[in-house]
């Protein structure tokens, strides 16, 4: 690594925590001012928590729009590099100002349709890809003797019985976790 490298590294670290210690230093009643590290600490693990953007619905829009703005980011860098000589500084630079207006000017109500269908589409192949893939092998391998055949036949009811119980399992989810009744 550079020696230029490592001084840029160690003057942004020095900044950023000169930035960090003046927002979190407090001016106590007294009139003096002290500097509490566990209220440092806490400012900082409620930024990766993301309780820095409000209620658990305004945290989950704004994890969403983060990742908005990260696909969107990847989207027009790789666009923009594809074109012949668009400098890489540039393309970066266009790519992040079009990332963050996006992600800031997409309405809420369709980032949560948007993440309500991906979720559903998981939990679709979560559920079901092992039920068809169960089914398939089920299918294409031969039933040698009654011992396979019954190692088959305890795989369908089982099957069969996970199928019958998703929708009651689903409701109880829902009425613990999303307030549907």
């Amino acid at each position: 690594m550079k020696q230029s490298n490592i001084l840029l590294f160690l003057f942004l670290l020095i900044t950023l925590s000169s930035f960090a210690f003046a927002s979190s230093h407090g001016t106590p009643a007294s009139g003096g001012s002290s500097f509490d590290i566990g209220e440092f600490v806490s400012k900082i693990i409620s930024v990766g928590q993301l309780t820095f953007l409000g209620s658990p619905d305004n945290q989950f829009v704004g994890f969403v729009r983060i990742l908005m703005a990260v696909l969107v980011f990847s989207l027009i860098y790789l666009g923009l590099s594809m074109i012949p000589g668009m400098s890489r500084n540039i393309g970066i630079t266009i790519a992040i100002l079009l990332s963050i207006l996006v992600s800031i000017f997409f309405p809420a109500s369709i980032l949560l349709a948007w993440g309500t269908a991906y979720a559903s589409l998981f939990a679709f192949f979560i559920i079901f890809g092992p039920v068809i893939g169960l089914g398939a092998v089920l299918i294409t391998t031969p039933t040698p003797n009654r011992g396979a055949a019954l190692v088959k036949f305890a795989t369908v009811i089982a099957l069969w019985w996970v199928v019958a119980h998703i929708a009651e399992w689903a409701h109880l989810l829902g009425t613990q976790f999303g307030g549907v009744v």
